[in-house]
């Protein structure tokens, strides 16, 4: 049993900035810390399981991730934890071609078992709508597009991180846990749904803000720093709620 649990999504939350794709080394530092005293610490991201469940063994996290915004988890084993994922995969391969070279295919579509990510070249807003309209003039129903910033995926209707969180809080028993969340983009709002306290990095999406506990000063890596060191000096006062 885990007193607490901290939810955290990896690109834009755990790197330096927005716009890098690497761990800052300081914000691994954190999170293994707070792994150390207590909590359970759960990537929950946009990534494939592979890249993530790699990540949070090589950091001494234990390997328990929320992959593919909420499709896919592992726990104690891989989990698929949504339905509808066989139209996405039908999806996307259209999609590409109405996109033509402006839309590519992301390399970790060989590893996803239902969320498939589409790379672009120029303009994130062009990209997420040039797919939003593919989708519409294609139609396929029960697939919605979302931006992460890294990439848009394409998701079964329904399916969001709050849905392989659940999955995880109820494989686990973790229903009395204190869980926190933290974030930068809107693909993050469900988080709301599970979380006792949500927590949005400086530089996050306005609609995580808005509904967010806290808001850190800082952005990005240094945000999720300020976030867990506070975390933890609560902890080593002997504060019993952090």
């Amino acid at each position: 049993m885990y007193p607490y649990v901290l939810f955290t999504d990896v690109d834009g939350t755990l790197t330096p900035s927005r716009a890098t794709s690497y761990i800052d080394l300081g914000a691994a530092k954190f999170l293994r810390e707070l792994s150390l005293r207590g909590f359970l610490v759960v990537l929950v991201s946009g990534n494939s399981v592979p890249v993530l469940r790699g990540l949070s063994l090589y950091l001494g996290l234990g390997g328990v991730v929320v992959a593919e915004n909420g499709a896919v988890v592992f726990d104690r084993d891989v989990r698929v934890v949504c339905s509808g994922c066989e139209v996405v995969r039908e999806a996307v391969a259209e999609v590409l071609r109405y996109g033509g070279g402006f839309l590519r295919d992301s390399w970790q579509n060989r590893f996803r078992l239902c969320d498939r990510a589409i790379k672009w070249v120029g303009s994130e807003n062009r990209a997420l709508s040039t797919v939003l309209r593919a989708l519409k003039e294609l139609g396929f129903r029960g697939v919605k597009a979302v931006s992460s910033g890294y990439a848009v995926h394409l998701l079964p209707e329904g399916c969001s991180k709050d849905v392989g969180m659940r999955a995880i809080i109820d494989s686990l028993g973790l229903n009395n846990s204190l869980k926190y969340c933290i974030g930068d983009s809107e693909t993050d709002l469900p988080m709301r749904s599970v979380c006792d306290v949500l927590v949005a990095v400086g530089n996050a999406d306005r609609g995580l803000k808005e509904v967010a506990d806290v808001v850190t000063d800082a952005p990005s890596s240094r945000g999720f720093m300020e976030f867990a060191s506070n975390v933890l000096k609560r902890l080593r006062s002997g504060a019993s709620n952090p």
